[in-house]
């Protein structure tokens, strides 16, 4: 589908979030000292910035790494092409689930909720990262199609030493799925980017998004470009921060849907009064997701993967009285949100960053 002779390419749902904990990652001595030579002996000197110095690392590591899997290769990749002509002959853009080892379970989870929204499962298609997964995948739903981009051989790349390891495969990952978006894109596929954690309450399909936004690019709750990948080897930030950064471009038609549309883990923050469609449950937790879900009754599936219709009926009574001590975190502090409030209008005033895309940018720069 093309709009305007541009390729159009639909996003929703923000990526997840990283662990704060993983930046930190064999992360050796966050000031490592600068030695110098001198007639009196070795003197040493801390880096002003050491923040910037590991971001610059990561940087540096993301670009090298993610060649081993780059655009070029999927590109060329014969069973990737095949996958994207099927997916180019549906009449409605596809829901896009990654798939990799530990999100098994959760996938099978989330397939089980959709199959009560009608016109939803058929919809989905599959791309794992891990040639086992994929076997495991088609047999449970071998009607729904699957391919692989095998990661694992970028994983094993990567030395279990390198500083900050597990946060570069993180951005390793968001890195493919730049390029994965980039490649379809180019070939006149429009797709919409799940996510596996997030519950649907309604039948997303049925609101009809497209059509509500027929000459946006990008439809996102704050995510997409194509731009994405080669912007990822310049900033330290996970693609969905940068998506949405670059929406702030005029040249860019992006759509926001609204929260009650929408939403992350925020809605369990709130008071509840308007559930939204989509729900994705993104916040840290000490728990697996899948023990998250068993907790607060977000699990569709038995252990005969059969699916729970009745979970299904019940999940809006669930997501009211579920994960009560994300809903009792302190509040805001009155005198720094009244400051952000008066800064937002002001840069909305003159025009700088009128919705704040640059705040998402920064706030995952601090991570490390």
């Amino acid at each position: 589908m093309r709009v305007n002779g541009v390729t159009l390419f639909q996003v929703v749902a923000a990526v997840m979030e990283p662990d704060p904990s993983v930046a930190a990652d064999n992360d050796p001595d966050p000031a490592e000292p600068i030695v110098f030579g001198g007639s009196s002996g070795r003197c040493y000197a801390q880096p002003l910035f050491p923040r910037w110095g590991r971001i610059g690392r990561i940087i540096s590591n993301v670009d090298k790494y993610s060649r081993i899997l780059s655009r070029e290769v999927i590109e060329e990749d014969g069973r990737f092409l095949e996958f994207t002509k099927l997916l180019a002959k549906r009449e409605d853009p596809p829901y896009l689930l990654y798939l990799d080892k530990g999100f098994f379970d959760i996938t099978l989870n989330h397939i089980c909720n959709l199959k009560y929204m009608a016109g939803s499962v058929e919809r989905l298609a599959v791309i794992s990262f891990d040639p086992e997964m994929e076997r495991d995948f088609k047999k449970v739903h071998p009607q729904i199609p699957i391919v692989t981009l095998d990661f694992s051989i970028v994983k094993k790349s990567v030395p279990k030493t390198l500083e900050n390891h597990r946060y570069v495969i993180y951005q390793l990952v968001l890195m493919l799925r730049s390029h994965i978006a980039s490649v379809l894109s180019s070939r006149g596929i429009s797709f919409w980017s799940m996510q596996q954690d997030s519950i649907w309450t309604e039948n997303f399909v049925s609101m009809n998004v497209e059509q509500h936004y027929p000459d946006s690019l990008l439809i996102f709750d704050t995510v997409g470009n194509d731009q994405v990948a080669l912007l990822m080897t310049r900033r330290q930030s996970p693609d969905s921060s940068i998506m949405t950064y670059l929406c702030g471009a005029p040249h860019y038609k992006c759509a926001k849907l609204p929260r009650w549309v929408v939403s992350s883990s925020n809605f369990f923050m709130g008071n509840r009064n308007v559930t939204p469609v989509v729900i994705q449950v993104d916040h840290e937790s000490k728990l697996s997701k899948m023990e998250l879900f068993r907790k607060e009754n977000f699990v569709f599936i038995k252990d005969d993967l059969t699916c729970n219709a009745s979970a299904v009926i019940h999940i809006k009574e669930a997501v009211t009285s579920a994960l009560e001590e994300v809903r009792a975190e302190p509040k805001e502090d009155d005198e720094v949100a009244t400051f952000d409030h008066i800064l937002w209008c002001l840069h909305r005033w003159l025009g700088l960053d009128p919705y704040y895309n640059k705040r998402f940018l920064r706030v995952h720069e601090g991570i490390v």
